[in-house]
């Protein structure tokens, strides 16, 4: 049977997650940004971790040295805090050492599989998305599971096609003609612009390998049947598009049929000459245009990607540059005038990589990588399931009754827990590790206890053990990367409790303080009763001035506990340094 895979749904997932302050990787160039005594932060590390807050590179520097100054300024908050922590050896405390140690336990096997699987299929993923490619396709239906009958005559109608296009005819009219595609009698099988992760996988690999003009030899087998394809172009991908427009809407009858196209083309263009001649568009667009949802923003649209737009629009929108004001464009709801405001060209690796994993875990690839990748792991360490194992969980099953209703945590006797039910070398699987799986994974909650679900729940079992055991025999844990990452959640952990024992633990707000706070900022509670002004009572806003009270004393002693800090570790900031943040390539 097929089985799902447990490790998606683990709380690993979760510690990945938790890693946004990793900083890429250490053999970057170190341009020193500040020191703090002995430690220094390279300009590197603040670049990555701002680009995490605006999550674009064209943003970033766009920013102001006063925003880049209050983000350093944070960071180097932070960085005291760690580092006196770690001079006070914080990191010894049994607190510390406890939550790091469970960490530890989980995050060896996510690491391995992000650096195996996730880390190389998100770099071929990235890759192929700074390029956007146009292709049009003639699909054959084929099933998944077809009679040799079925596959004979897909394939050949396929030979038969490319024949044709080897003896020149229009590919446009081949498809439109043979193609089982239902759109491709309006669209002569195209597809428009798509970029990496938006295709299956085998038809993603064969049109990044083809070049524009070039029809595959060949067809392309996928989930959906045969591809005959044809790419009709290759381009630098932009990210997105931030735009504005002015619609002129084509005056229509009850039953959509046009009555006026002349007059609404005659007053778009008019429009149009008016900003060509100068003329702000945004006033134009809040006059004139028709549509409801951007008109009173002057026409704004905000940033879009490709695809979100009809085709018309879409296509004059990417192929404009920033500041360029389009010709009139017909959609089907009418004339638009477009004016291209910026362009987010594609962000760095480093931040688009979280967001590539958290797509990539989703997909139906990294289900197909990772269980390859399982069954190598499994044969490497000669995993294998004892048929006794499984007869002595059958003999504790009720197979007519569901996995949870069964109860397995009742079922086993102290000594059950030692039965081995499975061996690889050097270690065993044994009931205790099948209970424990069960415990902390649902996958099988509603399945009944046959002997196929009982090995699946053993494989299940095994899983983090093994890439455990693969991760210390690759050794991962000498990887800079690792290192660096693991570094980083001891920080987080040391931050948070700095903030625990030197700030909140400190922290009291009283029954006068709420008070005092209360009659001082009274007018901030005050509310209009018709004309009648009155105000909400002491008690109905109490939690609200609480919180207030405990930020305020917050803020005050920490700037008062940085002060200290700083006098420890002397802060000095190369502000020249700060001023050529994200100028280098990256």
């Amino acid at each position: 049977m097929k089985r799902k895979n447990y490790f998606f749904n683990s709380a690993i997932v979760i510690f990945v997650c938790l890693l946004t302050a990793f900083i890429a990787c250490s053999s970057r160039k170190k341009i020193e940004l500040a020191s703090l005594g002995d430690e220094k932060i390279w300009l590197y590390e603040f670049e990555d971790q701002f680009l995490r807050t605006v999550n674009n590179l064209d943003s970033a520097k766009k920013t102001s040295i006063e925003q880049r100054e209050q983000f350093l300024d944070l960071l180097i908050k932070f960085r005291l805090k760690v580092k006196d922590a770690r001079d006070r050896g914080l990191l010894e405390s049994d607190d510390i050492q406890k939550d790091l140690n469970e960490y530890k336990k989980n995050f060896l096997s996510t690491y391995l599989v992000d650096k195996e699987i996730i880390i190389p299929a998100i770099k071929e993923v990235y890759d192929r998305r700074k390029e956007e490619i146009r292709a049009s396709h003639i699909l054959i239906n084929l099933p998944q599971n077809p009679s040799s009958e079925d596959s004979i005559a897909a394939y050949n109608k396929a030979e038969q096609i490319i024949e044709r296009l080897k003896n020149g005819e229009d590919f446009r009219k081949v498809a439109s003609e043979t193609s089982e595609d239902p759109t491709a009698a309006q669209n002569g099988g195209d597809l428009y612009y798509f970029t990496g992760g938006m295709t299956v996988p085998e038809f993603e690999d064969a049109v990044y390998s083809m070049k524009v003009g070039e029809f595959s030899k060949k067809p392309v087998r996928t989930q959906f049947g045969l591809h005959i394809i044809y790419v009709t172009d290759r381009q630098p991908r932009k990210e997105s598009v931030s735009a504005s427009h002015i619609l002129i809407q084509i005056q229509r009858d009850s039953l959509g049929n046009i009555i006026d196209s002349i007059g609404a083309y005659n007053k778009a263009n008019d429009i149009l000459n008016r900003v060509r001649n100068g003329e702000d568009f945004a006033t134009l667009a809040k006059e004139f245009s028709m549509d409801p949802g951007s008109s009173q923003r002057g026409g704004d649209l905000g940033y879009f990607e490709r695809r979100r737009m009809v085709p018309e629009f879409d296509s004059a929108a990417f192929s404009m540059k920033k500041g360029e004001i389009s010709d009139l464009i017909r959609t089907q709801f009418g004339w638009h005038i477009i004016k291209v405001n910026d362009i987010k060209e594609v962000a760095p690796f480093e931040v688009s990589k979280d967001k590539l994993k958290s797509e990539f875990r989703r997909s139906p690839q990294f289900k197909k990588l990772y269980n390859e990748y399982l069954e190598k792991v499994r044969k490497r360490f000669k995993f294998e399931i004892i048929p006794a194992g499984i007869d002595f969980l059958l003999s504790k099953s009720d197979t007519s009754q569901t996995v949870a209703v069964n109860g397995f945590a009742t079922k086993f006797t102290g000594a059950d827990n030692d039965f081995i039910v499975a061996e690889y070398n050097e270690g065993e699987i044994k009931v205790s590790n099948v209970l424990h799986f069960l415990e902390t994974n649902r996958e099988f909650a509603n399945l009944k206890p046959t002997r196929d679900v009982l090995e699946d729940i053993i494989k299940g079992s095994s899983e983090i053990i093994l890439l455990d055991k693969m991760a210390k025999r690759e050794n991962v844990e000498k990887d800079d990367e690792y290192k660096e990452m693991l570094t980083e959640y001891e920080n987080g952990l040391l931050s948070f409790k700095v903030d625990q024992e030197e700030l909140w633990s400190k922290i009291q707000v009283s029954e006068e303080d709420i008070k005092n706070y209360y009659e001082s900022n009274k007018e901030k509670y005050s509310i209009m009763d018709g004309e009648e002004k009155k105000y909400k009572t002491i008690d109905e806003v109490r939690s609200e001035i609480s919180n207030q009270l405990q930020q305020d004393k917050f803020k005050e002693l920490e700037n008062a506990y940085i002060t200290k800090l700083k006098e420890k570790y002397p802060v000095v900031i190369k502000r020249e340094v700060l001023e050529k943040a994200f100028t280098e390539s990256r």
